[in-house]
């Protein structure tokens, strides 16, 4: 009798991209491979660039 789909375990050769509920797994497992003052630096980075698509959409709606 074959296990179900959500009974095989993947091997640590080929983990699963995405999770049940959609959730991109290879995020997850690149964020906790960063050590914690990188985990901080992309997320500063992220705020820049959040920052800026700010302050680029406030400029070209004076246009």
């Amino acid at each position: 009798m074959e296990n179900p789909p959500h009974l095989i375990l993947h091997s640590q050769k080929d983990p699963p991209a995405y999770s049940e509920d959609g959730v991109d797994l290879t995020l997850i497992r690149w964020m906790l491979s960063l050590t914690p003052t990188e985990r901080l630096n992309v997320l500063q980075q992220n705020m820049l660039s959040i920052v800026r698509l700010k302050h680029a959409g406030i400029r070209a709606a004076d246009y």
